[in-house]
């Protein structure tokens, strides 16, 4: 369920059918059956970029070319994703990204933790630098000297610009998701069902 009205697929305006098209046949449907839902809709934050399709348009090139064409692990951007929804108790984003987390090769017991609210215990130190990094960038809007240095020993510049870049998009995912009162599909795990 959601606030805003979805886009009709049987209406669609030809900028609406060409971001349809991609998002409901491109590789974030091959990993996640529920972007499309039993009448057609596009679900999640998919159905706000029809309702402005010049727009939606590039923040959907935007996620793909993070999930799909840069070099960051995808561990470590699955991780820093589950610290940003548990940040903005954002369940679409948690239900989204919770199993891709696993699949990635982050601990049930990691995950757990997240979804109880509590610190989780990482052993593997690119994991510790970039929970750190995410952490302090969406709690305190800065990182620190020492976080920083970390992160940029153990990841380089330009995939600490990927992991800046995916904090940058996935906040605002969440913050148009809560907006909007969104939820996963049901089915899948929202620990967040009610807004706080």
């Amino acid at each position: 369920m959601s606030r805003l009205s979805y886009v009709d697929p049987a209406n669609l305006t030809p900028a609406q059918k060409e971001l349809y098209d991609s998002v409901a046949s491109g590789p974030r449907a091959a990993k996640r059956a529920s972007l499309v839902d039993a009448q057609g809709h596009l679900t999640g934050p998919f159905n706000a970029f029809l309702h402005l399709p010049a727009l939606g348009k590039h923040w959907s090139s935007v996620g793909e070319a993070l999930r799909f064409h840069t070099t960051l692990d995808r561990r470590l951007f699955e991780l820093a994703i589950l610290v940003i929804a548990v940040y903005w108790r954002s369940g679409h984003e948690w239900a989204a990204h919770a199993k891709l987390a696993k699949d990635a090769g982050i601990s049930d017991t990691v995950i757990a933790a997240f979804r109880n609210g509590e610190t989780p215990v990482l052993e593997q130190p690119d994991e510790q630098a970039v929970y750190a990094f995410v952490h302090e960038l969406v709690t305190g809007r800065r990182v620190g000297a020492a976080t920083y240095g970390l992160a940029l020993g153990l990841l380089g510049e330009a995939q600490l610009v990927e992991l800046a870049n995916t904090v940058g998009y996935y906040v605002a995912l969440a913050a148009m998701l809560n907006a909007f009162d969104v939820h996963p599909p049901s089915g899948l795990d929202d620990p967040w069902p009610n807004p706080a």
